[in-house]
Formats: C-alpha cells, structure tokens, sequence
C-alpha cells in the first residue's frame, strides 16, 4: 500500500509499504479520509520525542475510514462499517486509564506517533485501541471529509468545558486558525455574548469575523480594544498572549492556555499578584480521551456545529507535502488527505 512516512533526518516521503493485516483483537481501516493537523506538522519538521533516530513511522491521528478486515474476537463491528478512530489509548490498568484519562496514561500510545497512522491507504487499530473503545460507528452516508477533524475538535472540547462559557461571557481567543475558529463555534453555541479574536492575519480574521467574531490585530495588541473578557483562550504559541491574558482578563475570569509553546521558549513571565487579586483560574489542556471524543463527533452528526468551511483544501496523498507547506505559511485551515 502506499503510505506517507517520516523518518529522520526529519521529512515525509510517500512510499510503498506493506499492508497489514490484523491480529487477534485488531481492526484493519481502509482509510477514506484523514486530517492534517499542527502536530504533524512539527514532526514532519522536527521530529518527535517518542520515534526514536532510525525509526520509521506512518503519520497522520485523525482518522475516518471503512472496516475491511477483523482479527479474530472482534465482535462489536463489521466489514463495511464506517468509523472513526481516536488516537489516544492506554494501558487500560493504571489510575489514570480507570478514571478514563488515557491520553495521560503513563504508557499512553497514540496512532501516527508511537503506532503507525492514517496517512496510508490502510490503517491497523491495535487490540487495546479497540478494546477501549477507540472505534466509534459512524451512519450510513457520513462524509468523511466533513468528520476527518472530529480528534481537533474533541481536543478543543476538552478545553473548552472547563471554561463554562454562558450567555453572561464575553470571549477572548488568540489565534484564527482552525482550532480557535472551533472555540468561536463552541462559544456561540454555548450563547456567548461577544467573541474578539486575535490573529496575525488579515484573512483569517477575515473568515473569523465572517463567524461572528470582532477581529483584532495582533500587532495592534488588545488593550483598549476589549472589555474584560470573563473567558480568554490563547490558541496561539505565543508566549506574549498568555502575558497578556493575564492582564486583560476579567475579575474572576477563566484562561485556558491551549497551545503549546515553541520548544525554545522554556519559561513565560506571568503577573501572578494579578491571578491572585482577581481571582482569576488559569488552566491548560493538551490532547483528548475517548469521552471528549464522542462528544465533538455528536456535535457534528446532529448538527449543533457545522465546521465544514475549515476544510480549505483536499489533497491526494501524494501532494501531503504540499499540504504541510500550505499549513506552514498559514494558507490553509484544515488540510484533508484522500488516499
């Protein structure tokens, strides 16, 4: 089959590999569609902690596909059921897997990182994937393209709960890409009075505010230009905006630090007399689990959220690399690979 693969020095090549075949407890997925998405793009690029120098690994974590083929004891699914496929799984023992939090499992594994992922025509679910219930049937009819972000959106669901959004709010969100435009979406649904968001580019401020937002430039800063925000989101990695978060955030305010910081930024100066006497909650979320995973999907099949203009391109899974230089200069939003 062919597959995109990342090996170091770091790059993606488009390769033949062979196809695999599932084990006793496995699920073999034909892939029908699959997200590109900011991770995939560091490792294109830089690598990953968890595949070692030497090793070779097929990228790609958001996944919707067809079944073809059952290990044996599989019995929950069948051949032509369309899925979708979490990529966060544990070890299904430890505390953190009996509370339901696997992507903190200290031996937690993730498809297109520590297990080869979708960007390929095939895509093999391991035992304890589909043990846990990383497997999730979709209707009949379901366009893949439409659902290939749900693991995005699942992870801005873990997010943004914590954050009570209400009718009383008004939003802050640092970045107009793909991810802040999905807490733009949960906000509005969520009845929030007014949403700013921030971004260093026109366009996608642009498309921001075509949604309901009030878009601000970035080099223009914030201050004087928002009136304090009860909930502020930076989903940006940009160490500047979770300074100022502090700062512009209401008394009793809720701030989520959403993206993640460049590896070279080690540290980030936070006024922390202005957490304590305004009582302010700062938090921050990373990944997803399967109950936040099934909440994003049902937001999508009934319709509370239509996300289908972040998909800005369609690709072929030979143009992947067109596809990563496209998110690297901010030209895309949600990048979908078609095997």
């Amino acid at each position: 089959m062919r597959a995109a693969v990342f090996s170091y020095p770091p790059h993606v090549e488009v390769n033949e590999v062979e196809n695999p075949r599932p084990a006793k407890g496995e699920v073999l997925v034909k892939v029908k569609a699959a997200a590109l998405c900011g991770t995939d793009l560091r490792i294109a690029r830089r690598g990953h902690s968890a595949i070692a120098q030497g090793e070779k690994r097929i990228l790609g974590h958001e996944v919707i596909g067809e079944i073809v083929e059952l290990g044996e004891g599989v019995v929950d699914f069948k051949e032509g059921m369309l899925v979708a496929v979490a990529p966060n799984f544990g070890c299904g023992k430890c505390v953190m897997c009996a509370q339901g939090l696997t992507h903190h499992c200290p031996e937690s594994k993730a498809l297109g990182i520590t297990f080869d992922g979708g960007f390929a025509e095939y895509l093999l679910v391991p035992e304890n994937a589909v043990r846990q219930g990383n497997v999730f049937p979709l209707p009949e009819g379901a366009d893949p393209v439409k659902l290939s972000f749900v693991e995005a959106l699942a992870c801005v669901v873990h997010g943004f709960l914590p954050l009570r959004v209400s009718f009383r709010d008004k939003v802050l969100i640092y970045g107009a890409g793909a991810i802040g435009l999905m807490f733009l979406e949960l906000s509005k649904l969520s009845g929030a009075k007014k949403v700013w968001m921030v971004d260093l580019s026109e366009e996608r401020l642009k498309i921001a505010e075509e949604h309901g937002a009030v878009g601000i430039l970035a080099e223009e800063g914030v201050k004087g230009k928002v009136d304090n925000p009860e909930v502020v989101v930076v989903a940006a990695p940009a160490p500047r905006a979770q300074m100022e978060a502090i700062e512009v955030a209401s008394l009793f305010g809720r701030i989520n630090f959403f993206g993640g910081l460049p590896p070279q930024v080690k540290e980030v100066p936070i006024a922390t007399n202005l957490i304590h006497y305004k009582e302010l909650v700062v938090t921050g979320t990373t990944r997803s689990n399967n109950f936040y995973f099934k909440i994003a999907l049902d937001l999508l099949l009934d319709g509370q959220l239509d996300l289908s203009y972040l998909v800005t391109h369609v690709l072929p899974l030979e143009d992947i690399e067109q596809g990563l230089y496209l998110m690297e200069k901010q030209e895309a939003l949600k990048v979908v690979i078609v095997p």
